[in-house]
């Protein structure tokens, strides 16, 4: 009953929706890549599996009808930052969030001046890869993030945009080899079979969104399986349990590990991300 009257304040459909697929494949991701990034460093494997997350959420901001920035976004972007500074970790680049939300805010900026003709629509690509390194400084993923949002935004207006499916195809392919070779730069000591493996992921993911419509699983509901209602509360809380799993898990590794995770010791700019690139 708890999670019934919980998901009821939703106005999505009351029973599992693509969307909520989709967020709960998000979730899962992140999930993996914060245990490995927090609880097991040297396990590389799992930060290329949750790499695989962050499309995804960019995605679903461009595929969005709304625009609107909830003060709620601002206020869990808030308390992951404080977060990471109480657990001594850095201010800048700012939170993910702060991302989707400047992603959010541009999204439209971004469809309009990209779809104007073939020539902005490269040029769009260029911008946002070259401005990446250095917005990778202020926020994480940078505009990197920008062109999956740019893809959703584009996905969602298919019907109305007169380029040829290739042309969306390339972009898309461009968009996830550009995340691959930053994110394969950012993580240390990448493998082979690693590499191989976060190629193939993004090609799997990249035709996952590319094929992504809205739907809803009637047979699927609250009243018909009411086990569903953990895989919609997963789906459509996404913010809330990303906020409190970073919290949790912060609080967990400062009483674990107290030289690498130090109470408030923390910096302004993490420049090792930056510079990663240039080594």
């Amino acid at each position: 009953m708890g999670f019934s009257n919980l998901l009821k304040q939703s106005s999505l459909p009351h029973c599992l929706t693509s969307y909520d697929l989709l967020k709960m494949l998000a979730l899962v991701l992140m999930v993996v890549d914060h245990i490995g990034y927090f609880f097991f460093p040297a396990e590389i494997w799992l930060r290329v599996i949750g790499r695989l997350s962050v499309p995804i959420w960019f995605f679903l901001i461009g595929y969005a009808r709304t625009r609107e920035v909830p003060r709620l976004f601002w206020a869990m972007a808030g308390v992951v930052a404080v977060s990471a500074l109480v657990a001594g970790e850095y201010l800048f680049p700012l939170n993910i969030i702060f991302t989707l939300i400047l992603a959010r805010m541009s999204v439209d900026w971004l469809y309009t001046h990209a779809t104007r003709n073939h020539e902005a629509f490269r040029g769009m690509f260029f911008l946002l890869f070259f401005a990446a390194v250095p917005s990778l400084v202020l926020v994480e993923y940078g505009t990197l993030g920008f062109l999956f949002t740019l893809i959703g935004a584009l996905r969602r207006h298919k019907d109305e945009i007169t380029a040829p499916n290739w042309v969306i195809g390339a972009f898309m392919s461009a968009s996830a080899a550009a995340y691959i070779l930053v994110q394969s730069l950012l993580l240390p000591s990448l493998s082979f079979a690693q590499f191989v493996f976060f190629v193939v992921g993004m090609g799997v993911l990249s035709i996952l969104l590319y094929r992504f419509e809205p739907r809803t699983y009637e047979k699927l509901s609250l009243s018909s399986f009411p086990p569903v209602a953990i895989l919609m509360l997963l789906g459509r809380r996404t913010l809330e349990f990303y906020v409190l799993h970073l919290v949790l898990f912060r609080a967990a590794v400062m009483f674990a590990d107290p030289e690498r995770f130090a109470f408030c010791d923390f910096q302004i700019f993490a420049f090792s991300q930056v510079l990663a690139f240039f080594l």
